[in-house]
Parts: structure tokens; C-alpha cells; sequence
């Protein structure tokens, strides 16, 4: 099996316990933020991470497989939800200065250093003067080893005190590089991942619960699947979402980045709310029955009520216009918008 996927569950857990332990005050280290920068570099590329659920999809068995992409689909959507709920405090992190202090903590050994260096470095040079004017005067041989003595001792002592300088030299190079390498703030980058890898996830685990519906019904006790509510964190997947972010944002709602276009679709926690633009409720309302055709019957309905009290739509208002744009006579505007809506839901 590949790893990818069971290295991932504990990352995830990892990762949301650093987040806690931010929001309860327990401080955020460079070893923290190079956790995150590493664990983003790994996975960002999440056509590894699907090409390693279809390899899990021959390789393991069902309730294996279930058991595992259960759990990781919960660290995912706990990460989520946290980010979501203190996105400003997240993202008003300085991690560019948490690196320039990492870099920087050598900086006070290394001046130390440096001047003792400089002591030794001197009377290294004045042993080294008292021998060169010792062969334009007069002088014996005792002298001259006592002097060749005392050069050879400001040497060493010298050459000892410039390797640990050197040392620490490199080490401030090599934390000078982590930190350029970690300075980003990778928090929304995160979101944005674990939105992605969700929907992924979410596909593969869809189809795994399409061949046990489909499967032949061996216990009278076996529970409807109709029954059973779906993606209850996630309504829709970013996939659809992000169709729909691209046809309506700026038209129909007021601008908004998709992640938080994302969170308001899904009613998660959310500092930035999803707001219609004047004259456009109307087409709203027809959004909302298409989004909501999407979602399985027991999900249907409480959707459609939370995400009208969201957007400030009365049901009677929604019941009454929420066709307009493909009624018998609809205006062009309505048309054109019916057209566009019908290649984000083919």
C-alpha cells in the first residue's frame, strides 16, 4: 500500500494539534511553521494523492480501506472546520518574522565569538611580529624557542577559537536557509489543500458507497442507504463549487475568494459572509434549487432552509421566483444566466 495516505492521518493530527495549540495560547515555534511548510511541499500535489487512492481502491480491502479514508476524511474536515472558525487569527500570523528569528539566534554567540576570536587573532599576530624582529637583532637560542613556542601556542589556541566561529557560521547559514524556505504563511494554503484533497476523497469514498448500495442486501437489519445522511460537513465538493464561484462571483454575489465562497455554500464557520448583489435574488433562488438537486433527499431540504436564512431569502420569495429563469418567457439577462448554470450542472 502506499504510505502517502497512512502517513497523512497522524500529519493531520499533528497538524490540528498545532493548531490548538495556537488558539489556546501556547505559542507558535519555527519548528511548528517548518512542520506546516514541510507537510504542504509534501502534499500539494494531489494528483499523487488521488494516484494513491486508486492504488489503495486494488490493494486493500473494503472495511480496511474504509477505516483508513474514514479517519483521514475526519482530520481533514476538523482542520477545516478549525481554520474556518479563526481564519483572521490564523492568517495575521508573522511567520516571515518567526523565521527571521530562527535565522537570527545566532547572531549573539556568533558577535561573542567573534570577539574572542579577534583577542586570540591578536596575540597570534604579535607572537608572530616578536619572531620576524628577532632576526635583525641580537638574540640567542633559548630565546628563539620561547618565542617559536609561544607562536606555535597562539596558533592552536587561535585556530581553535576560529573553528567553533566558523561553526556557528554555518550553522546561522543553514537556519538562514530554513527560514527562506519557511517564511511563507501557509494556513490558507492548507485550507485550500485540504479542501481539494476532501473532494478527492469524497469521490472515491462516494463510489465505495455506490458498490455497497448496489451490493445484494445479505441482513434484514442492514440500514436504508436513503437514510443515512451524506457528506454532513461537506455539502458539496470543491469541484462543483468552484464552477460555480467562477460563473457568479462579481454577478450574482459580491466578490469573495472561493475558499470562503467554499465555507459559505458548505455553512461552515466563516468570517467572511456570502452577500447577493442588488437585483440578482432572483437567480439566486434558481442556484439554490440546482445546488440543491445535487444533495441526497434527507440533506435536501435543511440545506435549502439554512443557506436561504444565510442569504437573507424568504421561503414564499424563493417559491415564487426561483424558476424565472427557465419560466416560458424569461428575460435575456435570466436566459443568458440559465445557459451558464446549465454547463456547471450538465
Amino acid at each position: 500500500m502506499d504510505e502517502r495516505i497512512t502517513s497523512m492521518i497522524p500529519q493531520y493530527g499533528e497538524l490540528n494539534r498545532i493548531y490548538t495549540d495556537i488558539l489556546s495560547g501556547k505559542g507558535f515555534s519555527f519548528e511548528k511553521q517548518k512542520f506546516i511548510s514541510d507537510f504542504y511541499r509534501q502534499h500539494e500535489d494531489t494528483q499523487a494523492f488521488e494516484t494513491s487512492l486508486i492504488g489503495m481502491v486494488f490493494e486493500t480491502d473494503a472495511e480496511h480501506r474504509s477505516l483508513l479514508l474514514n479517519s483521514l476524511k475526519r482530520e481533514i474536515e476538523s482542520n477545516i472546520s478549525i481554520y474556518n472558525a479563526n481564519q483572521p487569527r490564523f492568517d495575521n500570523i508573522d511567520t516571515r518574522f518567526i523565521s527571521r528569528d530562527h535565522a537570527d539566534r545566532f547572531d549573539w554567540s556568533i558577535d561573542n565569538q567573534m570577539k574572542t576570536t579577534r583577542e586570540y587573532n591578536k596575540e597570534l599576530m604579535e607572537a608572530n611580529g616578536s619572531l620576524e624582529a628577532m632576526v635583525y637583532r641580537v638574540h640567542d637560542r633559548q630565546e628563539e624557542e620561547l618565542l617559536n613556542r609561544r607562536y606555535e601556542r597562539c596558533k592552536r589556541e587561535y585556530e581553535k577559537e576560529k573553528a567553533k566561529l566558523d561553526e556557528l557560521y554555518d550553522k546561522k547559514k543553514q537556519a538562514t536557509k530554513e527560514a527562506l524556505s519557511c517564511s511563507e504563511n501557509r494556513f490558507k494554503n492548507m485550507y485550500e489543500l485540504g479542501c481539494n484533497l476532501l473532494a478527492i476523497l469524497e469521490k472515491y469514498m462516494t463510489d465505495q458507497k455506490r458498490k455497497e448500495t448496489d451490493a445484494p442486501d445479505v441482513s434484514a437489519t442492514a440500514p436504508n442507504p436513503d437514510t443515512i445522511p451524506q457528506n454532513q460537513s461537506a455539502y458539496f465538493s470543491m469541484k462543483l463549487v468552484s464552477a460555480v464561484h467562477e460563473v457568479c462571483n462579481g454577478e450574482q454575489f459580491e466578490d469573495i475568494s472561493e475558499t470562503d465562497f467554499y465555507a459559505n455554500m458548505n455553512l461552515q464557520p466563516n468570517g467572511s459572509k456570502l452577500k447577493i448583489r442588488p437585483r440578482e435574488k432572483a437567480r439566486v433562488c434558481y442556484l439554490i434549487f440546482l445546488m440543491g438537486e445535487t444533495l441526497p433527499k434527507q440533506d435536501r431540504e435543511s440545506w435549502k432552509v439554512s443557506v436561504m436564512e444565510l442569504l437573507g431569502i424568504e421561503e414564499s420569495y424563493y417559491k415564487s421566483k426561483y424558476k424565472e429563469p427557465v419560466s416560458d418567457f424569461p428575460s435575456d439577462t435570466n436566459q443568458e444566466f440559465a445557459k451558464k448554470m446549465k454547463t456547471v450542472f450538465r
